[in-house]
């Protein structure tokens, strides 16, 4: 190597300081289990503030279900009974059979479901 000799001789005085700190430095016998005890306790915290976080936002959504499905409009008993009754009132019509006889009574199903409706929006 063609390196002046400056440099050798600054490059051993470096090397010689940086073999010389490495017995200047030594870790207490107590530094190991200190950082496993906060390394623990901050992983606790951490699994607990996420538990938390997935409790809050489930109950946000259980919340969210309720509220919706309580300001669904409910359908008044009259309108599902006439839906019962209109499927045990088919008979044959005069002139007809049986399938006119649903489409009558579809249609008069449909009517008495338009006049209560109107009735519910007409009463607040």
């Amino acid at each position: 190597m063609n390196e002046p000799i400056h440099q050798r001789d600054e490059r051993s005085d470096v090397e010689s300081l940086i073999r010389a700190a490495g017995s200047y430095v030594r870790p207490s016998e107590e530094l190991r289990p200190r950082v496993l005890e906060a390394t623990r306790a901050e992983s606790g915290e951490r699994r607990a503030r996420r538990r938390i976080w997935h409790v809050a936002i489930a109950i946000g959504l259980l919340g969210t279900m309720f509220a919706v499905a309580g300001n669904r409009m409910p359908v008044p008993p009259t309108l599902s009974h006439g839906m019962l009754q209109a499927g045990s009132e088919v008979r044959p019509a005069d002139g007809g059979g049986a399938s006119w006889s649903i489409v009558e009574a579809f249609t008069d199903l449909r009517r008495r479901q338009a006049v209560l409706l109107s009735l519910n929006r007409q009463s607040p």
